[in-house]
């Protein structure tokens, strides 16, 4: 073999060993990036879910007292306290027919279940509250003595419920139908008709909370 032969190999050897090279750093290339967006996309997930955390510990929940009476129960899981509570829900009864609740607590407590009883909800006897307006803070006793209110049945069915909040970061989440979004709650169909509650909600410390599900 003369010495071009070898300097001809030599080129072929250099040019497939340089395109291996390539290849090599092509596949190492990409699987990188791959790897980084793999990275990138479980820290969003875990970042999500940092931020969902004390909002998934809240829940809420019908039921019946001991004479049979409904209630509805909300309750804060987490060891955070939650503000800017609004919880709307419908009461459908004949008479009065349906009836409209939206009740704002200022906050509720870490670690705490707040129970609005049946028996604690009134109804304007008027189409239409006294000040027009369908969104109110309980009122004392002594406040609903003075305005026209009537009663409900005692097994009064709660519709339509659902709870916004604001967590410990001050964001707004919603639980509407078991399922926990971003944002505020509203009733989706206005009856024309509004009610109140009559007294504060009482609240005690949770049974249990030790988990992260929610209703």
């Amino acid at each position: 073999m003369g010495w071009l032969n070898l300097l001809t190999l030599g080129a072929a050897v250099t040019i497939v060993a340089s395109l291996g090279g390539l290849v090599t750093t092509g596949i190492g290339t990409i699987w990188s990036a791959r790897v980084s967006a793999d990275q990138l996309a479980q820290s969003r997930e875990q970042a999500e879910e940092k931020q969902r955390e004390q909002a998934a510990r809240v829940s809420f929940w019908a039921d019946e007292g001991p004479k049979g009476a409904s209630r509805l129960h909300v309750m804060n899981r987490s060891p955070d306290p939650l503000s800017n509570l609004l919880i709307v829900f419908l009461v459908s009864q004949d008479p009065p027919g349906d009836v409209a609740f939206q009740v704002w607590i200022p906050a509720l407590t870490p670690c705490s279940v707040l129970t609005i009883e049946g028996k604690s909800l009134k109804y304007y006897v008027e189409d239409d509250p006294a000040e027009g307006d369908s969104s109110w803070p309980p009122l004392s006793e002594a406040d609903a003595k003075g305005i026209d209110l009537g009663d409900f049945e005692d097994s009064v069915g709660l519709l339509d419920a659902s709870v916004g909040f604001q967590d410990r970061n001050g964001v707004y989440w919603a639980r509407v139908n078991g399922e926990l979004t971003r944002g505020g709650v509203s009733i989706d169909r206005t009856p024309g008709r509004y009610g109140q509650v009559v007294g504060w909600p009482q609240v005690k410390p949770a049974d249990n909370c030790g988990d992260d599900g929610g209703n």
